[in-house]
C-alpha cells in the first residue's frame, strides 16, 4: 500500500470515528437532558464532558 493510499484510508477512518463520537455525545447529551443526571461529568475525561455540556446547551436553544 502506498503512503498516499494509507493516508487516505486513515483520513477516512478519522472521519468515521469523529462521526461516531459526535453521535455518542449527542445521545449522552439527550439522556442527560431527559434524566437530569450528569453522568458525563462523573465518568468521562473533562474535555469530553465539556463538549457534551456545549451540545446540551445547543439542544436547549
Amino acid at each position: 500500500m502506498s503512503k498516499e493510499q494509507e493516508i487516505k484510508k486513515l483520513k477516512e477512518r478519522i472521519e468515521e470515528l469523529e462521526f461516531v463520537k459526535d453521535f455518542q455525545q449527542d445521545m449522552i447529551a439527550e439522556f442527560e437532558k431527559i434524566t437530569g443526571e450528569e453522568l458525563s461529568k462523573k465518568y468521562l475525561p473533562e474535555h469530553l464532558a465539556q463538549e457534551i455540556q456545549r451540545k446540551k446547551k445547543k439542544l436547549t436553544k
